[in-house]
């Protein structure tokens, strides 16, 4: 009888678990589309008008604050916190209205130039499709953690089209020490939903570099990668919580956007790069990389970029915006490896494999900014369609862990106390 109650709770978990998953992968997908096309369509629009960067950034903050102020109940959404804080308590719950909250201001926190992406305000918003799931099935209260999971790991799954780091994010960042059967199995059948939604969307991966083999000769330049891509990480951190504290603390609501609005509004029409998720400018500056000649004002267009990106976002977050760290990282880590690539290469005549730099730097920035050496390396391994450099990505992201957690404990979603 007791073997039967518990095949029988195990088999209700599965299905509800498929129902989670195919419910966030549809929401993911969805999101990730539209707000692609909306950036990429304005961005193309204003490009030849400068001065419209500079109102842009403030109508996005400003519909997300009355968005908040009248629709959403006054309530800051903070991000993974939100998950941790659910998992860690049985009172507190992931209530409904944090799907379309994160769904809306996401988007509208990316199309309107927030430098930041969709990735976090989707992973809370489908761990919400799990929590409310739970709830309504009348789910055994142990069963809470498995179904946000399972959610956040169709979600992932959805955004980068890469099953096995949605397991892996799900597992490692937002189950952590807790991994039990019953996790692992909600996870894999949501992730196998998903990945069945993209096959039959016909989803495309976010990023497709063509990377080649590699040689040991090459490793103290990824080992230098990796310590740099984990100071990028830190600043970004250290700049996430001190920029958020100090915009927080400024009593005026309408002051604190129209002050971040200016920042980023001025940012982003100096360099354009800057606007929304960035995933554009990966795509045009290495275009431009593979095609020209090293020239210098090209290679402080990317150390520009690379040092203001982690400031901008912060300011976007601060200012009220709705996202994370995981775009930016990618963005910080790729057009890090390129520059590292051409400098060596232009300097010390190196042949230092382009393409191979930019996923190495993604995948080191993403594993020092979360702590999650195995889903930045899944991330890095599914951007080039298999494990040909999966050896140095996986060194990368061990070592840039390693060095950004040496250097400062805490990560966005972990850190306490104020700075």
């Amino acid at each position: 009888m007791r073997k039967r109650l518990i095949w029988g709770s195990y088999v209700k978990l599965v299905g509800i678990s498929a129902l989670v998953g195919l419910a966030s992968a549809f929401l993911a997908d969805t999101l990730k589309h539209v707000t692609a096309h909306y950036e990429d369509h304005i961005l193309e629009t204003i490009r030849p008008y400068r001065l419209l960067f500079l109102i842009f950034p403030a109508i996005g903050l400003l519909l997300i604050f009355l968005l908040r102020t009248w629709l959403f109940k006054k309530k800051k959404n903070k991000g993974i916190k939100e998950i941790y804080e659910t998992l860690d308590t049985r009172h507190n719950q992931l209530p409904a209205y944090k799907i379309p909250s994160h769904y809306i201001n996401g988007f509208l926190t990316v199309i309107f130039g927030g430098s930041t992406g969709v990735e976090v305000s989707t992973v809370v918003a489908t761990a919400t499709v799990g929590a409310v799931a739970s709830r309504k099935a009348r789910m055994p209260l142990r069963y809470k953690g498995e179904l946000v999971c399972a959610g956040v790991a169709a979600g992932v799954t959805a955004l980068f089209g890469s099953p096995l780091t949605g397991f892996l994010f799900a597992l490692e960042v937002i189950a952590r020490r807790r991994i039990t059967k019953t996790n692992v199995i909600s996870v894999l059948t949501a992730v196998g939903v998903a990945r069945l939604v993209l096959l039959l969307l016909q989803d495309k991966p976010l990023f497709v570099f063509h990377t080649t083999g590699w040689q040991w000769s090459a490793l103290p330049y990824i080992l230098l990668l990796s310590v740099l891509a984990a100071l990028m990480a830190v600043l970004f951190t250290k700049s996430v919580i001190y920029i958020k504290y100090k915009l927080g603390a400024v009593p005026n609501d309408y002051v604190r956007i129209g002050a971040g609005a200016a920042i980023i509004g001025i940012a982003i029409a100096i360099l354009p790069q800057l606007f929304g998720d960035g995933y554009t400018a990966i795509d045009e500056m290495l275009e431009q990389a593979l095609k020209g000649s090293f020239t210098l004002p090209f290679a402080f267009t990317l150390l520009a970029v690379v040092l203001l990106k982690p400031l901008i976002s912060s300011v976007t977050l601060g200012a009220g915006g709705d996202g994370g760290v995981f775009a930016p990282s990618i963005v910080i880590g790729a057009l890090l490896g390129l520059l590292v690539a051409l400098m060596f290469n232009h300097f010390l005549g190196t042949q230092l494999v382009v393409e191979n730099f930019v996923v190495i730097g993604i995948a080191a920035v993403l594993s020092a900014s979360i702590h999650a050496p195995l889903t930045a390396t899944a991330l890095g391994c599914c951007f080039t369609g298999g494990y040909v450099i999966a050896i140095p990505v996986l060194i990368a992201c061990v070592v840039a862990r390693y060095v950004a957690g040496t250097i400062f404990k805490d990560t966005v979603y972990t850190y306490t106390t104020a700075p």
